[in-house]
């Protein structure tokens, strides 16, 4: 593995683990917003979305590296 994959799976993996902690936290839903409560539930989708997406970007690399 060269050092621009590992690089790219680094920073890959940093994403990742910022957007499943988003997901899975109150992190985006700060006290006294209880009114907020809509763009809280359109923020998780899209870091869902997101989180797949870099799922499927990492998949493919790690495909990649192996027909090498």
């Amino acid at each position: 593995m060269n050092d621009k994959t590992q690089l790219s799976l680094i920073l890959l993996l940093i994403s990742l683990a910022i957007s499943i902690y988003f997901c899975f936290s109150e992190g985006l839903l700060r006290g006294g917003y209880e009114l907020a409560v809509d763009g809280f539930v359109v923020a998780r989708a899209l870091m869902i979305i997101y989180t797949l997406h870099l799922l499927g970007k990492l998949g493919d690399i790690i495909i990649n590296n192996k027909k090498d």
